[in-house]
């Protein structure tokens, strides 16, 4: 049955939409398990409270008791007149003394300690219900996710063809080129039955033609040629397709005479591809073959039917990037070049690692990721060249930050602005490789996050591709992300693109002019709720956003993560990180040593505010605060003044 192409494009873009809402699901079941872990707690810590409760009602019955007992206060049935009950349709009768005791204790503190206790026991019962409908959902979700990954691949295979369909028309035109050209050549071809998507073979029958015409024009040589050095008369041209990872690989090898590195760099020399200086100091031979992909490079001095023509290899690498293939090249003089081109199974959806870099979300193509690592800042050598290196598998990687290759120009808004949890003395670096062997780079980034697939999405319009990004995706929160570019970015850090730019979120020639700020927004730093939402209330009434955190670590984090504020009111005493050493972290940050900073404690001695100014503090308060006050030095301190109630004591 045939199908047509466009029709199995509606229907790609439609598995792609699956995969990315099955993504959303799979976030939110994730954060509701977050939530529910954090109901739990509490629910635990509720349960630990009650029975504390309960414990001190006992207590306080036991007590009771006993200073009854001693001073003769015991209950008396007969002390109770009946009268109270008369005219009831039943009398309200206790069996003995102890009956009664028990009814006397009942105090509104005992019926609330109850009632109390009771509710306590349904939220467990509740939150046990919950737990059991999430885990429910999760088993539904990830039944979800093997049914999505079994249309996936099914639907993958039902776009694929034979590479046998790609090379069959090849042994004819080898034929025919060889008996014009007076060459003797047999073609091989081994992978027939691997499978190519039909969107990448269409692409891909013009550059395997290209590669075997360069064969013959360039490597076979003539059969007299060929048995001065040895050789049989016939030449022979290898082509060879296979799965590896996630990739497809093809090659095409001859046994002909190889690339001369000498004569492609005099040849570059004369059409002005490079310089002389630059020829001489070409040492690596993945440089000189790469110069043969340039547009429009030829080493042919004649033009013919194969060769000469102006067109190059350039070609051929144009039309791989379009399907987001690579070609590398092999040669050894005398014995042969090899081809090598590698391709993604398919150009629609595809596996990424996830990171964050300069406060935003962006995805590495699997197949270009070699490793994940964390290391210290000390690791973190210098040659003596002056570029950065670390120590990888006994290899000395080049190393570069990411922020150093893609240049953004763009203004953060708190809606897309992503936290970090970098700890102080490591560093998160992604290994990235080349298609070629032994060429890998070390990318240093905020923080690694995960791996999930993604649905790619190409970059259309009059805008022009941004250098060192390969396309957008969308995550399942509704975030689009950007793709990166693995061997731009490799070509970036070693100065194979010498052109750079910018690469926005809305690309324009001038910076975006930033909009006059109308609200302040004061970040309240204390371990205690209670101060924490009378602060916020004091600063909401003038006027001011307010953002939280209930300790130093906590305000740490999400100062480091990006969170924008104006002013900081931070408590001394706090668990986990105070206050002095949250001030002494931020004044060692070179972004965050200029935000003012005041301190408001219980603790009025001197010693204690010298130290907090000695630090950089801008202002000096302590509890309990006048509001008047307050807002008053949090407005002098914007204004860059040093104040306090404690500094003209």
């Amino acid at each position: 049955m045939k199908v047509p192409a466009k029709q199995l494009d509606n229907l790609s873009n439609l598995v792609g939409e699956l995969v990315v809402n099955r993504n959303s699901l799979e976030q939110g079941q994730e954060r509701m398990r977050q939530f529910l872990d954090n109901l739990l707690h509490q629910v635990m810590l509720l349960s630990d409270a009650g029975q504390r409760m309960h414990d001190l009602y006992e207590k306080t019955l036991l007590e009771r008791a006993i200073w009854d007992s001693r001073h003769g206060h015991r209950s008396n049935t007969s002390h109770i007149p009946d009268t109270e009950n008369e005219g009831n349709s039943g009398k309200r009768k206790f069996d003995d003394s102890l009956d009664l005791d028990r009814v006397e204790n009942f105090t509104p503190f005992h019926l609330l300690a109850q009632e109390t206790i009771e509710y306590i026991v349904r939220v467990r019962e509740s939150a046990s219900d919950i737990e059991f409908l999430v885990d429910d959902a999760e088993q539904v979700t990830r039944q979800l996710r093997q049914v999505t990954t079994q249309l996936q691949e099914g639907f993958t295979r039902s776009r694929m063809i034979p590479f046998s369909q790609t090379v069959q028309m090849l042994p004819r035109a080898l034929r025919d080129n060889s008996i014009e050209f007076g060459k003797e050549v047999e073609l091989q071809v081994e992978g027939k039955e691997t499978l190519i998507d039909k969107m990448i073979q269409d692409k891909l029958s013009d550059p395997m033609k290209h590669l075997m015409n360069n064969a013959i024009a360039h490597g076979i040589e003539t059969p007299q040629e060929r048995l001065s050095a040895g050789k049989s008369r016939q030449g022979r041209i290898t082509i060879r397709a296979f799965h590896q990872g996630n990739q497809t690989v093809i090659s095409v090898a001859d046994d002909g005479a190889g690339i001369d590195p000498e004569k492609v760099k005099k040849k570059a020399v004369e059409k002005k591809v490079i310089t002389q200086k630059q020829a001489q100091g070409m040492s690596n031979l993945d440089d000189v073959y790469k110069l043969l992909l340039e547009d429009g490079f030829s080493t042919n001095e004649k033009v013919d039917l194969l060769s000469g023509r102006g067109v190059g290899l350039g070609v051929v690498k144009k039309n791989l990037t379009e399907i987001r293939g690579t070609i590398t090249i092999d040669s050894t003089i005398g014995k042969g070049t090899t081809f090598t081109i590698r391709l993604p199974l398919t150009l629609s959806i595809s596996k990424a690692l996830c990171c964050i870099s300069d406060r935003s979300k962006i995805a590495f193509p699997m197949d270009g990721v070699e490793d994940m690592v964390k290391v210290g800042k000390d690791e973190v050598k210098i040659v003596e060249d002056g570029q950065n290196y670390i120590e990888w598998r006994g290899a000395k990687l080049p190393f570069r930050h990411l922020r150093e290759l893609l240049v953004y120009n763009r203004h953060l808004r708190r809606g897309n602005v992503y936290g970090i949890n970098a700890e102080e003395d490591m560093i998160s670096i992604v290994v990235l490789r080349s298609a070629s062997v032994g060429i890998f780079l070390a990318v240093q980034v905020d923080q690694v996050l995960e791996q999930q697939e993604i649905v790619i999405k190409q970059l259309e319009g009059p805008v022009p591709k941004p250098v060192g990004i390969a396309g957008a995706t969308v995550l399942g929160d509704g975030k689009i992300v950007a793709i990166a570019d693995i061997l731009e970015l490799i070509d970036l850090a070693t100065g194979r693109i010498r052109e750079q730019r910018i690469m926005p979120d809305i690309i324009t020639p001038e910076p975006i002019p930033v909009p006059k700020k109308t609200e302040l927004t004061v970040l309240i730093v204390d371990d205690s709720i209670t101060v924490r939402e009378l602060l916020s209330m004091t600063f909401s009434k003038a006027g001011y956003r307010v953002e939280q955190a209930r300790d130093g670590k906590d305000a740490w984090e999400k100062l480091r993560g990006g969170l924008v504020c104006d002013l900081v009111f931070c408590d001394i005493e706090m668990p986990r990180m105070d206050g002095f050493e949250l001030l002494s972290r931020m004044q060692k940050d070179s972004n965050l040593s200029i935000l003012p900073v005041a301190m408001l404690t219980s603790r009025g001695a001197k010693k204690h505010m010298e130290m907090a100014f000695e630090l950089g503090a801008k202002g000096y308060f302590t509890k309990p605060y006048i509001e008047d006050k307050l807002l008053d030095g949090a407005v002098s301190i914007l204004e860059g003044k040093t104040v306090g109630d404690v500094v003209n004591a």
